[in-house]
């Protein structure tokens, strides 16, 4: 989920009474199924908020809207789409899960859903956690990358699709990889960047429009505050003095250097919930992400980013100069 949504998730668990056993799943959804063999085809498509959102039928409807987010663990829906698969309702002692999000631990009610088709992909039986307060601008739930079966999951950015398959991750003449092992934290893939030559995590999330960093970060790399993009942002933000822009001369991910960028600097709880908050650590959105083809190889635990080779064996990118979706601040 965004990291807005995901904060305002949090309130839902604060509000909630605890009914019945609480389990802890972690990406516990079942494998989602292509008709007969097929290579799974996911189609997408990037709305105004710069998230990326599917369109799926939940029970015989087809007007559910959704995301496929790398940083959630459990699948989720909202009122409308509860309402169009007729679950609105969870019971009087419903089951309870927590969820691992951007705001830590969040616990939400379980409701089934008969039948899910996303693309060619169909499922039955799917326990779904209930959040009655999710609010993703122009999507309406968050199907995690975990639930889909395969050895690689391929986010093709330039043609608008998301395919999962087994075996090696596809090659394309003409496009320059970088391979980078990730590690998995509760479910969680984070990748070894680095911020004008200083080591930190990043956590891939395909569910946050933006990319940011921590306090701890921003400080170890000597990362410059941007004053005037930051004094757009807070009155933007209602004056959240918690939330500052900085710049970076140079950030390094795997061969790619990306030159003279300016990054959010925000604090999520779930770094302090994984002890991560001490430490240099950030979260890639979709803004840097969609730079690229970016394939998940879950077999051998890289992360692989290509872009068209221009013949110049460079891999020096201005992401401030490129027509992707740097927010506007």
């Amino acid at each position: 989920m965004t990291w807005e949504s995901k904060r305002r998730a949090s309130e839902m668990a604060d509000r909630g009474h605890r009914k019945g056993a609480i389990l802890i799943f972690l990406a516990l959804m079942g494998g989602l199924q292509a008709f007969a063999s097929e290579r799974l085809v996911i189609p997408f498509e990037m709305n105004e908020q710069d998230h990326m959102v599917i369109h799926m039928e939940v029970n015989g409807d087809d007007r559910a809207i959704a995301m496929i987010d790398t940083a959630a663990t459990f699948p989720m829906i909202d009122r409308r789409t509860a309402r169009l698969a007729g679950v609105l309702d969870p019971g009087e002692d419903p089951v309870l899960v927590n969820v691992l999000g951007l705001t830590g631990e969040d616990i939400f009610p379980v409701v089934e859903l008969d039948r899910l088709m996303v693309g060619n992909v169909v499922k039955t039986d799917i326990p779904v956690a209930l959040n009655l307060d999710l609010d993703v601008l122009g999507a309406a739930s968050v199907l995690p990358a975990s639930a889909f079966e395969g050895d690689v999951i391929d986010f093709d950015f330039s043609n608008g699709r998301v395919m999962i398959y087994n075996g090696r991750p596809d090659r394309k003449p003409g496009q320059s990889p970088s391979a980078l092992r990730y590690e998995e934290s509760n479910g969680l893939m984070f990748v070894e960047v680095r911020i004008n030559g200083r080591k930190g995590r990043a956590l891939i999330d395909t569910g946050s429009s933006i990319t940011y960093v921590n306090s701890r970060f921003a400080e170890n790399a000597r990362m410059t505050a941007n004053v005037e993009k930051t004094q757009i942002l807070q009155g933007a933000t209602g004056g959240d003095q918690s939330l500052r822009v900085s710049s970076a001369r140079l950030f390094a991910i795997g061969d790619y250097r990306v030159a003279r960028v300016d990054v959010l600097v925000s604090d999520p709880p779930l770094f302090e919930y994984l002890g991560m908050h001490e430490e240099p650590a950030m979260v890639l959105g979709l803004d840097l992400l969609s730079a690229f083809r970016m394939q998940i190889d879950r077999r051998r635990h890289r992360i692989i980013l290509s872009l068209p080779d221009d013949g110049r064996n460079t891999k020096t990118l201005n992401l401030n100069a490129r027509d992707t979706r740097i927010p506007a601040y």
